[in-house]
């Protein structure tokens, strides 16, 4: 499904809501974790590429030989965090780029989403911010070091 970006207020509200609800629960906190078009994804079972790569997952989403969510995972598994709702999109090429195998902008990586929600639940500049995940061209995941940096850009 491509986005339209008519809902945008709708969302925006939804955001407010939930600053506003986290408040009113005095020490309760609130990050709110941005993403694009969501490719690729799965927890990762395969003895060569433990992480992210999920053969029953794949299997899941094949249409032909191999699908183009595996393709997805195996050349895009870079992860940039952008601070803020600043995230450019697709534009006119959603359509296209909706299924494509390399690095689109507006792209955003399930595996990558997900790690970057979870780590920044352990880190307390996360508490009340908000960034967007999104994806780089890489064949490999970003280290400890590298998710570190990358927190240290968006957070600050």
């Amino acid at each position: 499904q491509v986005w339209d970006n008519a809902n945008v207020d709708a969302y925006r509200e939804y955001e407010c809501n939930i600053q506003k609800a986290t408040r009113a629960l005095g020490d309760a906190a609130w990050t709110i974790v941005r993403a694009g078009t969501l490719k690729g994804g799965a927890c990762g079972e395969n003895g060569l590429y433990s992480q992210y790569l999920a053969e029953s997952y794949y299997e899941l989403t094949k249409n032909d030989i191999i699908t183009w969510q595996l393709l997805f995972d195996m050349n895009v598994r870079g992860v940039t965090l952008m601070k803020g709702d600043v995230m450019r999109g697709p534009g006119f090429k959603a359509v296209f780029a909706s299924t494509g195998t390399g690095y689109h902008e507006g792209d955003s990586g399930r595996c990558g989403v997900a790690e970057a929600m979870v780590r920044s639940l352990e880190l307390e500049g996360a508490r009340n911010k908000d960034f967007g995940v999104g994806t780089k061209e890489s064949r490999e995941v970003p280290s400890e070091e590298e998710w570190e940096e990358l927190f240290q850009g968006c957070l600050s």
